[in-house]
């Protein structure tokens, strides 16, 4: 049975239906007006028979217009079966209410900070279920399992510290009342601690045990630093004072990461600082990389869409118009020239990596060799189509079939900077940083920061200090909160410093060569002339009698002082110790 996708797009079958009524009526004017001025027989004499009124072409063109607006309507029949299988996980939160949350070592404190990284981090559970516990010196469920992150983000934007009657931190007590907020068993149940680490009650011990046995896995949110600081309280009349024990003595809270690193470690979990950049997305990731479950499974039919057919019917009969008298010819000359240009592409030479890539940027001609459908060419959006399709295999790992797709979106709008970003990011993560840089560079001259950022990661990759610092340092400009732009570019500043020593040193060795060489020749012009000396030999005067005898001074050996003079350097030259190139993992975007 024919069904259709779009079915209020059939009522535009009026048009071409109009259309062929009003062929069908101009045809029989132009029949009245051929008869009027000569009868049959005279147009057979005259031209070989009666002129045609184009009723054929016409009816053809408004059939393909009906098969166009028919395939606009997305035409279905046929049925393909397929399972679809939703996967989720149960995360519970435990917030930590104990005065100590309420130390500012961090700003603005201890709990607004750990709660800011939460409300950060939700819009990435999305899908999951989401519950949330309190906790200080006893844990009270807040919120229930629930796939409405809105409601949670609105349960936890009112917890403050106080909400707990039983004042101290109880860690056992949170994981009790976590594990019974979770179902009793399966995968894909997380638990996340936001905590300081303090545990003044409890046996910790006890409550890894339990985690394990359930196979719950424990993520941890340290809030708070082992500096530690004062804990303010509100006073009666709105001052601020800090906490005092008994003695008089201001308490002192200090965080103890090591408390919520065994937690996690024992669970299989991690442990995630909220004082630093990028706090949220790590803590999203961490939850993501465990294990789901399956939380529906559904068996759905789904119909085959047939409006291709459509399509290529309306392509046909398009083409029979044209292929009509008095269109004959110029439909020949088109399609001579279609053949034409395509053989030409076809047989265009693809150029190697690097080779005239910024020329041919420069052109628009940014992917040579890439073959684009010709159909891609003449539909509108093409290159938006490739470019979902090349996004596609990106995410699927098939960097060939992403850089070819990307390549024929750049092909179809070269002066598009988001085309010409994705090509050159592919290219860069298949190690064609030659050919790659210069469509990058376009692409960041066209305003787009992460264009800058990925040519300033590939020319350190190469190991061109100078480029890197320069795009990095654009790229920071326009990003500068990006964790990854800041490390490669304090990465690309101490590569070029090291380059600097080292061609200082560089320098410094060759000047010390080139002393050495003349030194070497001085000593042998030298040698030479202590020989010629030597031909002549001078007498030697006979001392008095009674005279000491002064001894003879020994003759220099030239030779021998060179050889020993050049060991010496080259010893020097041993023991001189090269820059170290300092090898650390740059952060990129492939």
């Amino acid at each position: 049975m024919v069904s259709f996708g779009e079915p209020a797009r059939l009522a535009l079958l009026v048009v071409p239906a109009l259309a062929a009524v009003a062929a069908v009526v101009r045809h029989r004017m132009r029949l009245a007006q051929q008869r009027a001025l000569a009868s049959p027989s005279v147009w057979e004499q005259v031209m070989g028979g009666t002129p045609s009124t184009g009723l054929a072409r016409l009816l053809a063109w408004c059939g393909a217009a009906a098969l166009v607006v028919l395939a606009l309507a997305r035409p279905q029949w046929g049925e393909v079966p397929s399972e679809v299988s939703i996967r989720t996980r149960d995360v519970v939160i435990a917030v930590d209410l104990s005065d100590s949350m309420r130390c500012e070592d961090v700003t603005p404190s201890r709990l607004d900070r750990g709660l800011a990284v939460l409300r950060r981090a939700l819009p990435g559970l999305d899908g999951n279920r989401v519950g949330v516990v309190t906790f200080a010196g006893d844990a009270y469920p807040l919120v229930p399992l629930t796939v409405d992150l809105d409601a949670v983000a609105t349960f936890l934007s009112g917890v403050k510290p106080g909400m707990i009657a039983l004042p101290g931190s109880n860690l056992e007590r949170a994981v009790d009342q976590g594990l019974e907020l979770l179902p009793p068993e399966g995968e894909g149940r997380v638990m996340v601690v936001i905590s300081d680490g303090e545990n003044l009650q409890g046996d910790l011990e006890a409550a890894t045990g339990r985690l394990k046995d359930a196979g719950v896995s424990l993520l941890a949110v340290l809030t708070g630093t082992p500096r530690g600081g004062p804990i303010p309280v509100g006073g009666d009349g709105g001052g601020v004072h800090y906490k005092r024990d008994r003695s008089g003595q201001m308490v002192i809270t200090r965080a103890r990461p090591e408390v919520l690193r065994r937690l996690a470690a024992a669970t299989g979990g991690t442990v995630v600082d909220a004082g630093k950049a990028g706090a949220s997305r790590k803590l999203v990731e961490a939850i993501r990389s465990l294990q789901t479950r399956e939380a529906e499974s559904r068996r759905r039919v789904r119909r085959v869409e047939r409006f291709p057919l459509f399509l290529v019917g309306a392509a046909a009969l398009l083409a029979l118009g044209f292929l009509l008298s008095p269109w004959r010819r110029l439909a020949a000359a088109g399609l001579l020239i279609l053949a034409v240009t395509g053989t030409a592409g076809a047989q265009t030479p693809a150029q190697e990596p690097g080779g005239g890539g910024e020329q041919a940027a420069a052109q628009g001609t940014v992917a040579p060799g890439v073959e684009v459908p010709l159909w891609q060419r003449l539909i509108p959006g093409g290159e938006r189509r490739m470019a979902r399709r090349g996004l596609a295999l990106w995410k699927k790992k098939d960097l060939e079939g992403a850089a070819e797709a990307f390549g024929g979106a750049a092909s179809l709008d070269p002066e598009d900077p988001e085309r010409l970003y994705d090509l050159g990011t592919v290219l860069g993560a298949q190690g064609k940083l030659e050919a790659g840089a210069p469509l990058l560079e376009k692409a960041a001259r066209g305003g787009l920061p992460r264009a800058a950022y990925n040519l300033g990661t590939a020319a350190l990759e190469a190991g061109n200090a100078a480029e890197a610092v320069r795009w990095l340092r654009q790229a920071l400009l326009e990003l500068p909160e990006d964790p990854g732009v800041k490390r490669n570019y304090e990465l690309a500043l101490r590569l070029q410093q090291e380059q600097q020593q080292q061609h200082q040193q560089k320098k410094k060795d060759e000047a010390e060569r080139q002393k050495d060489r003349k030194d070497e020749g001085k000593q042998q012009q030298e040698q030479q002339q202590g020989s010629r000396q030597g031909a002549t030999p001078t007498p030697t005067p006979t001392p008095a009698p009674g005279q000491p005898q002064r001894e003879r001074p020994p003759q220099r050996t030239e030779p021998l002082y060179g050889a020993l003079e050049r060991a010496e350097q080259q010893a020097r030259e041993a023991m001189r110790t090269p820059v170290p190139a300092t090898r650390t993992r740059v952060e990129k975007d492939w």
